[in-house]
């Protein structure tokens, strides 16, 4: 075997090892009622009970969680707080993987005009979830939870007039018991997306390389590594497709704040062991 040949014969050993530390990923929605992947037993009419649950927090002004024949559309506007809205799946201590296909339309972020040094307002399209607690979790606290998501945001801090949004890898550590503040673990910028302009993003927990693995179209596979334990399992379970707002309080006599994210998903996959019934 000449020196060229063996370099390529190990290259391609390290790299089906680095493949195969995670499953594989199979279909686990496409939101078709006509042609389900994968198939169904018996015909679903809307989004399906046995494999997703709802999820709401926060207050918002007006919000849609519908399918929309063969995407999930996900709305929701709000001018004060915090809040998610979206779907968890099933059976979300299983999922340790999940790729869609994710766009997001129209979505605004508007922050407070003052004071100086408020925090931005923030819209998001995400798939996410808690993978792990560092400490083990106590009761029903989320103190200690590590989550990971893949996302597509929208900032008030966007210049004026910009179609563009970002796309953005993080994993983050809940530092209280409802994990309404978190310590950023790590993060990465994964490019630019335009309104209305469709992207196909994946987070993976490689447990093993104790590290995520986020993906965003055909992109190189950016890693995700921590230091912390991940032994523990994490207080909440949930893994999930939401869309998000995070607006500041703003002073009186400024403009409110507004999150508007109108955001559609489909081609549904996790990792194998999470693969719904039929």
């Amino acid at each position: 075997m000449s020196t060229m040949n063996l370099k390529c014969a190990v290259l391609a050993l390290v790299l089906g090892g680095t493949a195969q530390a995670v499953e594989p990923m199979v279909p686990y929605d496409n939101f078709n009622p006509m042609e389900p992947n994968p198939p169904r037993a018996t015909k679903i009419r809307g989004i399906d009970p046995a494999r997703w649950v709802e999820e709401q927090t926060g207050t918002r002004l007006d919000s849609v969680r519908e399918l929309a024949f063969t995407r999930l559309r996900l709305m929701s506007r709000s001018d004060s707080g915090a809040g998610r809205l979206g779907l968890l799946f099933s059976q979300s201590p299983a999922v340790t993987a999940i790729a869609a296909k994710v766009r997001l339309n129209n979505a605004r972020s508007t922050g407070c005009t003052a004071p100086a040094g408020t925090p931005a307002a923030q819209s998001t399209a995400e798939l996410t979830g808690h993978f792990f607690n560092t400490r083990g979790a106590v009761g029903r606290s989320l103190q200690d939870d590590v989550t990971a998501s893949i996302r597509t945001v929208s900032r008030s801090t966007d210049p004026v007039g910009s179609n563009a949004l970002r796309v953005e890898a993080v994993i983050e550590r809940c530092t209280n018991s409802t994990c309404s503040t978190r310590t950023q673990l790590f993060a990465a910028d994964l490019g630019l997306v335009h309104q209305g302009e469709q992207a196909a993003l994946r987070l993976q927990w490689d447990v093993a390389n104790h590290r995520f693995v986020f993906q965003r179209d055909t992109q190189p596979e950016v890693y995700g590594a921590y230091t912390v334990t991940d032994t523990h399992a994490p207080g909440n379970p949930g893994k999930a497709l939401v869309v998000t707002h995070d607006l500041p309080t703003c002073t009186s006599g400024t403009p409110a704040p507004l999150g508007y994210a109108n955001a559609y998903f489909h081609d549904v996959f996790v990792n194998e062991s999470a693969a719904p019934a039929p």
